[in-house]
């Protein structure tokens, strides 16, 4: 009788893993986002935890959970944060759970940068304004007239001496009421999205500074033998910031100096991935792939061909999965540069990472590779381009389409058509007690309800933890397939 998968986990302990959650905007709290998340794709799922490490739920009387510990750990430079370990799963595999917390970087954003921002995302053509973010610039428009109505109604008011007390009050009073939303919520909100999304020269050393903290934390866990995979999760702007440390991170790990004989299994796992290159020109893509999941596979392939470092590889690379949810990277084209057409060229030039990679000459058939030199035996040397970080990571997309003005989630949005059709864009509809008001900070929530939709006819809907839970994969699905045969 051939031995289940469940049955060869108690008996090896295999390499463990690490998941980094990159937190979005607003005042968050150290370790408030990871432990959340923790909970709702580890603590609460039933499928991952062996009977001994189920647990009374402290805070649930009757309930169980998986059990984890929160343990000091230096690898976060920070005595305010520490790492959430699990004991080994029915795989005999024990999880890392980190947070890069970078909200206390972004403090102190100003007023006037503030509205630097907003001006800069207000003056725009009209035709440079993509759909799906026109409700929020009307909304945001709207505000900004409003106020800038009253400062002209108390300034014409001043100027001709008619100022009676009735007004004043009124106008002392809205003043009073927009400088405390302003303070209130404005800036600890979007005042980060200010601080950190384009790069200007106010901007640039809190960017700098976010990305060192990041950068820290994930080099050392590449260069940590105890994992061999990573998993880098990310939320809200979170996601513009773990976007950005994929692409820093891929320029000094990416595999170099290949050879055809030595190094045969990762060229035919990098060839695999040629194959689903885009477009011609180098900077469109087809609407869709024919096969996404193999695609999928080509990418953890190549992961696990480099996931394990040698002697003429000594920089492993061990990020296979990109989580996003509510991502503003779904407007790139309208938060980052100031139109698609830019982007485009951000993306021809190597400015921004498409999934699938462009291939390095842009003709159809190309490659991600690139001769690099020689050999000391002659023979020639290659290496894949350093915008190619998506031929070894799989990215998956989850969000809710804000259907009004205030409902859903208005930040996110599905990749494709910014960042191509390699990422597997999952579309869930999220509720709380209040319905469907904002959802953006619903996606790990347990007292949430919700689904996933916009389904293939015949397929079951998961809920939106089961949907987290098999974009963070902890239970490596495709090395599963492998065991049982």
């Amino acid at each position: 009788m051939p031995k289940t998968v469940a049955s060869l986990a108690y008996k090896k302990a295999q390499p463990g893993q690490a998941v980094v959650i990159v937190h979005g905007m607003g005042e968050q709290r150290p370790m408030g986002t990871l432990r959340g998340f923790v909970q709702a794709v580890w603590s609460s799922d039933p499928t991952r935890a062996p009977p001994y490490a189920q647990i009374p739920d402290p805070a649930v009387s009757g309930a169980t959970i998986n059990q984890s510990w929160i343990t000091p750990d230096s690898r976060t430079k920070s005595h305010e944060l520490r790492r959430i370990t699990t004991p080994y799963d029915v795989d005999g595999r024990r999880t890392d759970f980190y947070e890069l917390y970078w909200a206390d970087i972004t403090q102190g954003t100003t007023r006037g940068r503030l509205a630097a921002w907003v001006t800069n995302l207000l003056w725009r053509k009209p035709a440079d304004i993509p759909p799906d973010a026109r409700k929020l610039y009307v909304a945001t428009l709207l505000i900004v007239i409003v106020i800038l109505g009253a400062a002209l109604v108390l300034a014409t008011s001043v100027w001709q001496q008619a100022v009676t007390l009735t007004t004043g009050l009124m106008i002392t009073t809205l003043a009073s009421f927009v400088i405390w939303a302003v303070d209130q919520f404005a800036l600890p909100y979007f005042g980060d999205v200010a601080a950190y999304v384009r790069a200007e020269a106010a901007t640039i050393e809190k960017r700098a500074l976010i990305r060192d903290r990041g950068l820290t934390l994930l080099k050392t866990l590449m260069k940590d033998d105890a994992y061999d995979r990573i998993v880098l999760v990310s939320h809200s702007l979170g996601s513009i910031i773990a976007y950005d440390l994929l692409q820093i991170l891929w320029a000094e790990f990416r595999p170099r100096r290949l050879e055809a004989v030595r190094d045969k299994a990762k060229l035919a796992a990098v060839e695999a991935i040629d194959k689903a290159t885009l477009g011609s020109d180098g900077s469109a893509w087809p609407n869709n792939l024919e096969d996404l999941a193999g695609f999928r596979r080509g990418q953890w392939a190549l992961y696990q061909q480099l996931r394990t470092k040698d002697a003429d590889h000594p920089l492993p690379w061990k990020i296979s999965d990109f989580v996003t949810l509510g991502s503003p990277l779904s407007h790139s084209e309208f938060l980052v540069t100031y139109n698609l057409a830019e982007f485009r060229r951000g993306l021809a030039e190597r400015l921004f990472s498409a999934c699938p990679p462009i291939a390095d000459d842009g003709r159809a058939g190309g490659t991600v590779l690139y001769q690099e030199g020689h050999s000391q035996a002659g023979k020639a040397q290659r290496a894949v381009h350093h915008g190619a970080v998506f031929a070894a990571t799989r990215w998956t997309n989850v969000y809710d389409r804000g259907n009004g003005w205030a409902t859903g989630d208005p930040i996110s949005g599905p990749m494709t058509e910014n960042f191509g059709p390699g990422v597997e864009n999952i579309q869930v509809e999220l509720r709380s007690s209040l319905g469907r008001i904002f959802t953006h900070t619903l996606y790990w929530s347990s007292t949430a309800n919700g689904v996933e939709i916009a389904l293939p006819a015949g397929t079951a809907p998961r809920s939106h933890l089961q949907v987290l839970r098999d974009a963070v994969d902890l239970g490596r699905k495709l090395d599963r397939v492998e065991w049982r045969r």
